[in-house]
């Protein structure tokens, strides 16, 4: 029965030693992935950085960008109302202001319509074919 406990015992020291070994390697496996994720980390929050530093200056060059738009927007407002009051004063400085001034416009417009009578009664007849569709529109409702 000796033989038989030493053979236990030698088969248990194997098996101890067997394990021991396994041991070792999965700590040196374990160190090697804990290496591999630390890594894995670090270049991770490198690329979020990177991303983050992408974004800013994607934004402030929208923000410049919407500045730009605004200045001009602002200029080509700013031309389009000096524009319209010249138009206005342009417009002002036509107009008859007298009763003669009006009834010498009269008699243009008059002579106008009696050397040239096809395209004012065209567009008489416009205004008065929408004035009456106008006006049947509104009964109707």
């Amino acid at each position: 029965m000796a033989k038989n406990s030493n053979g236990v015992a030698a088969s248990a020291e194997q098996l101890k030693q067997t394990l021991t070994e396994s041991g070792r390697a999965v700590a040196a496996q374990a160190g090697e992935v804990g290496q591999t994720l630390a890594e894995s980390g670090r270049t991770v929050a490198a690329q979020a950085g990177e991303v983050g530093h992408t974004l800013a200056a994607s934004g402030r060059t929208v923000a410049a960008q919407a500045g730009e738009v605004k200045d001009q927007v602002a200029a080509t407002a700013v031309l389009a109302k000096d524009k319209a009051g010249e138009v206005v004063h342009d417009l002002a400085d036509r107009m008859p202001s007298s009763s003669q001034e009006w009834e010498e416009m009269g008699r243009d417009v008059m002579d106008s319509v009696r050397r040239n009578p096809r395209p004012w009664l065209i567009g008489a007849a416009v205004v008065t074919v929408v004035w009456w569709l106008g006006r049947k529109s509104k009964r109707s409702h």
